[in-house]
């Protein structure tokens, strides 16, 4: 089923004849890219003129023209017009803000200080707050929210009004199942060692006290190698007990999802209840080629609606443990699963 897909640029639509719509849950910025049919004076439209994109009415995305790139011969023409979400300015430009200092403020409160481009925050989580935060000169607010977000298990990404989004579960759950020989075309599976290890361990040190827990906070989870393969990782900033345990479970799971990924393609751009497909959202996966039955998470989709292939999406998919979710407790084989969450070992050296 083809979708009615609206590329309006400075408020006028541009036909165009072939699309693709790319998403994760791992980016901060979502971009699309469309094939545009123009038979109009000079070319189409311009860098950074403003541009929304709708599926079928629903909106999908917020931002700019990014991109034009024209080519003919004698007699036709023809443009790639890439769009990129209006949380590109939050990731390419430099915070100019008076002090660069916010004291007492978990990440949200942080990022809402330091969005003075007036990009937009969302969150619902719950952070642990810093005493001070000051931005490096030159710093963009992805930048300065990245590392406290990795240190906490949040992902920055993008909503379909621009705005930046921090989460730390999944988003929701899309309707109906992903079934060989259902609704999958095609399916692929990536298993990995490069990034699993037995256990990591993650050290740091607060800026005050004399304590052992201040001085050398450790701790460590367990991760999903069968030999003995440690990571250490050295916390960047302030590191206090809580801390380094939430960052030391984040690691080890984000460790194992990096090696245990699958790509699906299906028909459509809609679930079995007729949502989007999107990002950061659980789906349950039944694919016994792939030895996979359980929940999963889509890190990342890509839409794609052309004349030769039709309308179909493209998944790439995790367990939901390597985004922050909870043990999807299915009957998938062992390489799949990330590790069990549990309270990390703490240490305080």
């Amino acid at each position: 089923m083809l979708e009615r897909i609206t590329f309006a640029v400075a408020g006028r639509g541009l036909h165009h004849t072939a699309c693709s719509l790319s998403a994760s849950a791992e980016e901060a910025t979502r971009t699309a890219s469309f094939t545009v049919a123009w038979n109009g004076a000079g070319i189409p439209c311009a860098p950074d003129d403003e541009a929304t994109i709708h599926v079928s009415g629903d909106l999908w995305g917020t931002g700019y023209v990014r991109d034009v790139r024209g080519s003919h011969d004698a007699s036709d023409r023809q443009y790639q017009v890439t769009f990129v979400s209006r949380s590109c300015d939050a990731t390419e430009c430099s915070i100019d803000h008076p002090t660069g200092l916010k004291r007492d403020a978990d990440l949200k409160g942080i990022a809402e200080e330091f969005d003075v481009l007036g990009v937009g925050i969302e969150a619902d989580i719950e952070t642990l707050k810093k005493s001070t935060h000051k931005v490096r000169p030159g710093e963009s607010l992805f930048n300065t929210l990245e590392t406290d977000a990795r240190s906490q298990g949040v992902l920055i990404y993008d909503t379909p009004e621009g705005k930046l989004r921090l989460a730390d579960k999944p988003e929701g759950r899309h309707g109906g199942a992903l079934a060989r020989g259902h609704n999958i075309l095609r399916a692929s599976g990536s298993l990995s060692g490069a990034k699993s290890f037995s256990s990591v361990k993650v050290r740091g040190q607060a800026s005050v006290g004399v304590t052992g827990s201040a001085l050398r906070p450790e701790a460590e989870a367990r991760g999903t190698a069968r030999r003995k393969r440690p990571l250490i990782v050295v916390h960047e900033g302030e590191a206090t007990s809580d801390r380094v345990k939430k960052r030391a479970d984040w690691e080890a799971r984000r460790a194992a999802g990096a090696g245990v990924e699958c790509s699906i393609d299906v028909a459509g751009f809609r679930d079995a209840s007729g949502k989007i497909w999107s990002q950061n959202h659980l789906v349950e996966v039944r694919d016994d080629w792939l030895g996979i039955e359980q929940d999963m998470i889509i890190a990342a989709v890509r839409l794609v609606q052309d004349a030769a292939g039709g309308t179909t999406a493209n998944l790439s998919l995790k367990d939901p443990r390597a985004l922050g979710g909870e043990n999807p407790r299915g009957k998938s084989a062992s390489a799949w699963t990330a590790p069990a969450t549990s309270a990390p070992e703490y240490r305080e050296g």
